[in-house]
């Protein structure tokens, strides 16, 4: 059977994410702060294996050892394909440079950069040669543009690009099998979205826009978004190092 891990599975797209993978007969394993019982339920009643592992992403050393156990377990079985999303991430703080405080941009550059890439490192060190693994690390539009409020959100998700492209290029120069792919969602339906609604405009000066996006119906459903990213790295012979923009493939 092969693996999915999924960071975030909580809720938002890596809730409907993990869904999908439940519901293509492939184990899910749900690295999260906080259980979802209904993948849980979803995984049994596809006789799906299921496991999920607490873990808080801001904390580098509980980050480390939750993937040394995750990456232990998967790579011991007989599993030909290992999908490793790494979903999880946060858009606080909100606020121009200069009014931001160091506690804040600590906890988002933890969630948001480090862990994947203490997550990245240590599944690759723990990975076999019997197995592959294709790596998707969740980015943002954000990653390519400056954002008036977001200094540390774009910051990071170019971080997570060039993180994906560095190892892919490493992955080449080894010849390997493994991959690594970052995905751009877009503008989705989501928690995130509501705390961006409620940010004021002089904190995040395009608020009036998302908020639009919101009356007008333009932000696209979780499920829709999970659905081509599913079909992307399972139908699909993936480019590695590529950065994949849902506009692209709907």
């Amino acid at each position: 059977m092969d693996y999915a891990i999924v960071t975030g599975a909580t809720r938002g797209l890596g809730e409907s994410i993990s869904k999908l993978f439940i519901e293509k007969g492939i184990g899910l394993i749900n690295v999260s702060r906080s259980e979802n019982t209904s993948l849980r339920t979803l995984a049994e009643d596809n006789d799906v294996s299921y496991e999920f592992f607490e873990c808080d992403l801001s904390n580098s050393a509980e980050t480390e050892k939750i993937f040394q156990v995750v990456a232990s377990k998967v790579f011991q079985t007989d599993v030909e394909k290992v999908f490793f999303v790494q979903n999880a991430g946060v858009v606080t703080p909100v606020n121009p440079s200069g009014e931001l405080s160091t506690e804040d941009l600590e906890n988002s550059v933890h969630v948001n950069l480090l862990s994947p890439m203490i997550a990245t490192n240590t599944m690759l060190k723990l990975a076999n040669n019997d197995s592959q693994l294709i790596m998707v690390n969740v980015s943002s539009g954000a990653g390519s543009r400056p954002v008036y409020g977001w200094s540390t959100y774009c910051s990071t998700k170019a971080g997570v690009n060039m993180l994906t492209e560095t190892v892919s290029l490493e992955l080449s120069k080894k010849h390997s099998r493994h991959k690594a792919i970052a995905f751009s969602p877009g503008v989705m339906d989501t928690d995130m979205q509501e705390t961006i609604r409620s940010t004021s405009k002089e904190s995040f000066a395009d608020v009036d826009a998302f908020k639009r996006y919101k009356e007008e119906g333009m932000l696209r459903s979780t499920d829709t978004v999970a659905n081509v990213l599913l079909k992307l790295v399972t139908e699909n012979e993936i480019e590695s190092g590529k950065l994949y923009h849902v506009n692209d493939l709907l």
